[in-house]
């Protein structure tokens, strides 16, 4: 669909990763973040499905931070991280956006 000035522009998600990233989160302490994805101006289920990619390609104990800033994307995520293998860590709201903190679940972790 065309809009009056041309087409809408789509938003674009960025996944990076992230070498040596720490983010001091206060309930936690330091965290290091191995990878990134950036869904500001993202609606679902996109959000959930880079979440989902992201993680399968991740080794266990990695931290994955989303940047969202849909309201939708910051109960869907969290709710879905046991279907995923992974634990959501912490929600940050930040002044535009929230930061969610996923880790990928290690398999012997209860040993």
């Amino acid at each position: 669909m065309m809009w009056l000035f041309g087409k809408k522009a789509k938003p674009q998600s960025v996944i990076r990763n992230c070498t040596d990233r720490v983010i001091e989160v206060r309930e936690f302490g330091p965290i290091q973040v191995q990878v990134a994805i950036d869904c500001r101006g993202a609606v679902c289920p996109r959000p959930q499905l880079l979440t989902m990619k992201t993680l399968e390609q991740m080794q266990d104990g990695e931290v994955l931070e989303l940047l969202v800033d849909n309201p939708s994307s910051i109960e869907a995520i969290p709710a879905m991280t046991l279907t995923l293998g992974s634990t959501h860590l912490i929600t940050v709201k930040e002044t535009d956006y929230w930061s969610i903190y996923l880790r990928k679940d290690i398999d012997d972790m209860d040993d």
